[in-house]
């Protein structure tokens, strides 16, 4: 009968010389036959071999499970360093923030405005991107800045910037006064309308809405806006004075106040 493994390991060598010269389907149903007519057992001697040595065996498995929970815990470990990292440069990031807002702060008791102080606040406000680029309280700041330095086009990219970073209502409110700034009432009034929709009880979007509407001359829709305004909330002086400025007969660019 011969030896079982060495005729198995010829039958694999010539497989090749099997299919060229006789064509796969041949081929293998030749060895597939061959198969067939031999002991299951003789056919697998590697596996066999193996399956006598259990401490080789029983080191595969647990590295079957282990080197996943290995993987895993790295993972998990990059995330948490990532994580620290991240929010240890956010708080570098809004210190910055804070250093420069008071530096704008002591440039606006100065009279005219300290522009040097103005120029340094804007460092830190670089800084501050720098360190965190989506630190939308930088932009508005940056945009405050330039506004401070009639640069109006920069200024509203500047919060156009913070408002794609974070949505919120206080950053459109931020937009539209610019826009108004900017002599832009239809952007101010979308910019208006994209806040309340975020927060439907804001007075002061509704008085940004007001302005907007009345510096397009639509004064009744000015009016229920500044109107609106006051029901939210009925101390909100600057409103109260827009609607008595609407209904005096005063609408167009400049007829309202802006805060």
């Amino acid at each position: 009968m011969g030896n079982p493994g060495r005729e198995f390991e010829l039958a694999n060598r010539f497989a090749v010389a099997f299919i060229i010269g006789t064509g796969v389907d041949k081929s293998v149903n030749m060895l597939y036959r061959w198969r067939e007519k031999r002991d299951r057992s003789q056919l697998i001697p590697t596996i066999a071999a193996r399956a006598d040595n259990p401490r080789r065996a029983a080191t595969r498995r647990t590295s079957a499970w282990l080197s996943p929970l290995i993987l895993a815990m790295g993972a998990f470990a990059m995330s948490v360093c990532t994580h620290a990292h991240a929010a240890g440069t956010r708080a570098e990031s809004d210190q910055m923030v804070a250093q420069a807002e008071a530096t704008i702060r002591a440039a606006g008791k100065s009279k005219p405005v300290d522009m040097v102080k103005v120029h340094q606040a804007m460092d830190l406000l670089h800084k501050a991107l720098a360190a965190d680029p989506k630190n939308d309280s930088a932009y508005v700041d940056l945009g405050f800045c330039y506004a401070l330095l009639r640069d109006g086009p920069t200024a509203t990219e500047m919060y156009m910037h913070a408002v794609k970073i974070n949505p919120s209502p206080a950053n459109f409110l931020e937009l539209a006064d610019i826009y108004m700034r900017v002599g832009d009432p239809e952007h101010a009034l979308m910019a208006a309308n994209a806040g309340i929709v975020k927060n439907p009880r804001d007075a002061r979007l509704y008085n940004a809405k007001g302005m907007a509407l009345s510096d397009l001359t639509r004064g009744p829709e000015a009016a229920e806006a500044f109107q609106k305004a006051i029901d939210l909330d009925p101390n909100f002086a600057v409103a109260r004075s827009n609607l008595h400025a609407l209904d005096s007969g005063s609408t167009g660019r400049g007829s309202v106040s802006r805060h």
